[in-house]
């Protein structure tokens, strides 16, 4: 008999993954949810919110390097990005490799996951929140959309599912994508992680047609995460650049001229996988045509 404590996650009613734990490291709450720092047998540490793994060390550079990267090479000379959420600092770590940028706005509405972070996660930030071109800002990213002036080349939305109990499923609407579109700079590109296109189809196609229903130009994505029990998917978009023509470009030259230090996951062979979505797939996302409102959302299966 296995002597292991497990944390089940629940991807849908129908379906859920499990994985043994070895030790606990952190245990909290905060305001907003519970907060768990564990150390996983197959996966090493990771973080833990309100029962489901955000990210763990043996892969947590895959899903960060896929949301940053492209975005960022898309735009070809970011030099002001506003990241929302990523309260581990690994979407900040991303950011911040690339030579070109000279600011950074975090808005993140947790402070007590941040300061878990500082503490618990180095691997993660690998000192992020001390870099001087670091603006952090604790706050709902929903409202500093809406009332902040200041406008950006690149936005990151590295954000919690829309379920229907948070308060994040607001960061997934129309109304919002729009409010977005507004604080980009000329050649500005917003991209978003967009749930599982496997374990939630119906959620991940609806985030992208909302998208695709604000922006000129969006494209959907996918990686693999083995801490997530599978597939991963994001939603990239811009007026004036369009995320296909990221696929002729050579992808390996940018990452080197571009970007400080080696990437693990993130290369031209990575990126041509990433954006070859199987056929099945694609009929399944683009079948369906529902956008999400305030009166209408969308919410992660319960």
């Amino acid at each position: 008999m296995y002597k292991w404590n497990w944390i089940i996650e629940w991807g849908t009613p129908a379906s859920a993954h499990m994985h043994a734990v070895k030790r606990f490291i952190y245990h909290g709450k905060s305001e907003f949810q519970e907060i768990q720092i564990v150390e996983y047998e197959e996966l090493g540490k990771a973080l833990v919110l309100d029962g489901k793994t955000q990210s763990a060390l043996v892969d947590e550079f895959v899903y960060h390097e896929a949301l940053v990267q492209p975005a960022l090479l898309l735009h070809g000379n970011p030099e002001k990005v506003l990241v929302l959420g990523g309260g581990e600092g690994a979407t900040i770590r991303e950011v911040l490799r690339f030579k070109s940028v000279k600011k950074v706005v975090m808005v993140d509405i947790d402070p007590v996951v941040i300061d878990v972070a500082k503490k618990y996660l180095p691997e993660w930030h690998q000192g992020s929140f001390n870099d001087p071109r670091l603006k952090l800002i604790i706050g709902d990213g929903y409202k500093y959309v809406l009332e902040n002036k200041e406008r950006f080349d690149v936005i990151i939305a590295d954000l919690a599912d829309p379920i229907e109990a948070g308060p994040a499923y607001k960061l997934y609407v129309k109304e919002f994508y729009e409010a977005v579109k507004k604080k980009l700079l000329p050649g500005g590109v917003f991209v978003t992680q967009a749930t599982s296109p496997t374990q939630m189809p119906y959620t991940h196609a609806v985030i992208y047609n909302t998208i695709k229903s604000v922006f000129k130009h969006a494209s959907y994505y996918h990686v693999y995460v083995k801490s997530f029990d599978g597939v991963w998917g994001f939603v990239l978009a811009s007026d004036e650049k369009d995320p296909e023509s990221l696929s002729g470009m050579d992808i390996d030259k940018l990452i080197e001229e571009k970007i400080k230090g080696n990437n693990r996951f993130y290369d031209k062979i990575a990126h041509a996988h990433m954006f070859s979505v199987p056929k099945y797939l694609r009929e399944e996302i683009e079948s369906i045509k529902d956008v999400a409102t305030l009166d209408n959302p969308i919410f992660t299966p319960a």
